[in-house]
């Protein structure tokens, strides 16, 4: 079980919700041979971004600093950034999008339209931020790229926020149980992947890889830990850091054409 956030206008707290789980009797269609327990992080390894937004308002409920969805349009690029000008009704927004991966950064187009959805919690509730961007000047375009550093796998349960992938967290039994305190343990967790429901690669905490069948989209999981709460009696409330720590980043991969094609 994880703890999700449920926001409404009067109230916010994580309430539980199930999750389906990875099954152990499925092959995994990308990786026949799947990383052994417990293997160590990947060096070099990094999920990290950064999203600058100026001048777009908080959300009224407190919540979130900003949960935003717009059509935007590059305006500036390098190998791991994109400046975006994104209009939310009459107003225009600057937005800066910077990725560690060159890879997932790439994915995203060096002009033209895109769609942006980005999401921060007030600190109050956690370290929590979201974004995807998508093809074209709609929220239904093609998923380009994506990532999530935070305790959950979207900002809401059940909006769909990075179709056509689902993100679901699997303990990795082969990892030791870390004890950080009396009320808090850790484990290094395996990050499970559906591509238009259908189930692909599970990576573990610090690797990366393709998550579907056909190579259409990568992650890299910089960070997949199971946070675990105490069973003492004082152990409990909604203490943020029992949320699972999750950072990772999804992309769509450059297609290869036809031999003799320019790419």
């Amino acid at each position: 079980m994880s703890l999700v956030p449920l926001c409404m206008a009067f109230a916010c707290g994580p309430v539980e919700t199930s999750q389906p789980g990875i099954p152990d009797d499925v092959d995994d269609p990308t990786n026949p041979e799947p990383t052994s327990a417990c293997e160590p992080r990947q060096a070099g390894l990094s999920a990290d971004f950064e999203l600058t937004i100026e001048g777009w308002p908080g959300d009224t409920n407190g919540y979130f600093l900003y949960n935003v969805a717009a059509p935007c349009q590059v305006e500036a690029a390098t190998p791991t950034s994109r400046d975006l000008r994104c209009t939310d009704g009459d107003d225009e927004h600057s937005v800066t999008l910077t990725i560690a991966d060159s890879r997932i950064a790439g994915a995203v187009p060096e002009s033209g339209p895109v769609f942006l959805r980005a999401a921060r919690t007030d600190p109050e509730f956690g370290e929590n931020q979201w974004f995807v961007v998508r093809a074209g000047s709609e929220v239904t375009g093609a998923l380009l790229a994506g990532g999530l550093r935070a305790g959950y796998v979207t900002p809401e349960p059940g909006d769909g926020y990075f179709s056509p992938i689902r993100m679901v967290t699997g303990t990795e039994e082969g990892c030791p149980v870390e004890v950080e305190d009396e009320c808090l343990n850790r484990r290094r967790a395996r990050m499970g992947f559906w591509v238009d429901d259908v189930q692909g690669a599970s990576i573990l905490d610090g690797h990366e890889g393709d998550i579907d069948a056909s190579g259409t989209y990568r992650a890299v999981v910089g960070e997949s830990v199971d946070d675990m709460m105490g069973s003492l009696p004082r152990c409990g409330g909604d203490d943020p850091r029992y949320a699972d720590n999750l950072r990772v980043l999804i992309g769509a991969k450059a297609q290869e054409g036809p031999p003799g094609t320019a790419r």
